[in-house]
């Protein structure tokens, strides 16, 4: 079968495609876009976040994730991981799942995941949007237009700098906490101090922060409220046909039936994630040479403070009480400053059962970028949906081991601010854990073979196929990746925009 053509074809309906259908729609209104996700629906409005939806659905995810977690501890030191006793996967089932779950060996990227699901990793997200600094910005883009569509993206993903809960609503801990941790994390930037997390979303006096998803920014994409713009669910993308560097097609196979159909357009836009964006490429026979090659995520080192409460002049019956069903009392930030000190913390302030009033003290600290850390495809093997098999080989360098220490170092200052943290050996999560992965299809000034895909998102060789997402940030970063994932979807669909 075949369907009419399009302007633009995106496969995934997660955050930077959603972003990327509704920058084009609002460039070139009258164009044809139609969306492709292979996943089901997971919420009763399709794209919502899961915060914002029934107990249900977040119960569900729920469970999913901690069955990514149960799958972090079952890998560690394993070779294989295509049979996993007591936990599956299939294509009827929605959330988030380890990769291994679909039959590949991430023995070495255990925490790493995927969403299958209408809206992707976007209904699951935490929505915390910090922005990269020096190093971490591509210094081959003209800083003016990076700064506009950082702004752009900002709009699209609804960033917000503030607490979580607005109105009379107050938390007599936060400026004492921001006061102790800035002196203990001091910053020469005074942009760059301790504070507030930006977050995407809206915040509220009476219910939980009101979290973005996919359909805050794209509610036309979920709603069908324009004709133009399509959204095809339950199809998954298996083959980008081409020709003399022209993307002639996309097959997608219906996952319940198993019909094929080719979808034509002028323009393709690849959104399936870090993962499946270069499995895709592999599958269809597009292999530049750094396609799954030079894969970064930031070390991640976990770990929890109990709040002293009586340090700050305060007892426990000052603690305050979040609306019913939002999870944080605050989310925070402790900002990057560069190479001085290239870590960023996302501190995390909740009431634990069995602990008390708790700080959680997360640091991310950047990795070197290396030609080692990649993803390996079969041409022989294939996962459970007969895309190719994939072996991530990860590691930590002799610099990245150097700068994990360093890092621990300024998350034991942060949490000794605070409370009884002493001189305690914090956790580094597994690799993957963050789920911030980034380089799969790197961006590049250059073909050199050190990238994928030019300054506009296009694949190299190629006239009219395009991909987007986290797996395109070329830098190592120490924030959260989807804010930098996102500023480049907004360049990207800017080209896209001017390609018709």
């Amino acid at each position: 079968m075949t369907v009419p053509t399009y302007d633009y074809v995106i496969v995934g309906s997660g955050i930077n495609g959603a972003i990327a259908a509704a920058q084009l729609h609002a460039d070139r209104p009258e164009a044809g876009i139609l969306v492709l996700e292979a996943g089901r629906h997971i919420t009763s409005h399709d794209g919502e976040h899961l915060v914002e939806a029934d107990e249900n659905a977040m119960n569900a995810s729920y469970e999913d994730l901690m069955r990514r977690a149960r799958q972090i501890e079952y890998v560690k030191g394993a070779v294989s991981m295509n049979e996993i006793e007591g936990d599956s996967w299939a294509t009827d089932m929605t959330g988030v799942f380890p990769a291994a779950f679909l039959g590949h060996n991430f023995a070495q990227f255990p925490g790493a995941s995927i969403a299958w699901n209408i809206g992707g990793m976007g209904v699951h997200w935490t929505c915390a949007t910090p922005w990269p600094y020096e190093h971490e910005i591509p210094d081959f883009l003209p800083r003016d237009e990076w700064d506009a569509d950082l702004e752009t993206a900002r709009r699209h993903l609804r960033t917000y700098n503030g607490p979580l809960v607005s109105g009379d609503w107050t938390n007599p801990f936060t400026e004492p906490m921001f006061a102790a941790l800035r002196d203990a994390v001091p910053s020469p930037d005074p942009e760059r101090e301790f504070g507030f997390m930006p977050m995407a979303g809206v915040a509220y006096p009476d219910r939980p922060f009101a979290r973005t998803g996919p359909r805050d920014i794209a509610p036309f994409l979920f709603d069908g409220s324009v004709p133009n713009v399509t959204l095809v669910t339950g199809v998954l993308t298996t083959r980008v046909q081409y020709e003399n560097g022209a993307v002639t097609g996309i097959l997608g196979r219906d996952v319940v039936t198993g019909e094929e159909t080719v979808y034509t357009g002028r323009n393709y836009v690849i959104a399936a994630d870090a993962l499946r964006t270069p499995q895709l490429l592999w599958a269809s026979g597009i292999r530049p040479e750094a396609l799954g090659v030079r894969l970064n995520e930031h070390a991640s080192i976990d770990g929890d403070v109990v709040i002293d409460a009586a340090r700050f002049g305060l007892t426990d019956a000052d603690i305050p009480t979040a609306p019913d069903g939002e999870p944080f009392i605050g989310s925070y930030w402790s900002p990057s400053i560069g190479e001085a000190r290239p870590a960023h913390g996302q501190l995390m302030e909740r009431d634990v059962e069995g602990m008390g009033h708790v700080l959680g003290v997360g640091w991310y600290c950047s990795t070197e970028i290396r030609p080692e850390n990649r993803i390996e495809f079969s041409d022989e093997l294939t996962d459970a949906l007969g895309m190719p098999h994939m072996t991530v080989h990860f590691s930590y360098s002799d610099a990245d081991l150097e700068t994990i220490e360093r890092t621990k170092a300024v998350q034991r200052a942060a949490a000794n601010a605070i409370g009884d943290f002493g001189d305690r050996e914090t956790e580094v999560l597994p690799a993957g854990a963050s789920l911030h992965y980034t380089g799969t299809v790197r961006m590049g000034a250059v073909d050199d073979g050190t990238s994928v895909c030019d300054t506009d998102g296009r694949v190299w060789g190629f006239d009219n196929l395009y991909v987007v997402g986290n797996g395109v940030v070329p830098t190592a970063l120490t924030c959260n990746a989807t804010l930098t994932g996102a500023t480049l979807t907004i360049r990207i669909a800017r080209a896209l925009a001017a390609a018709i």
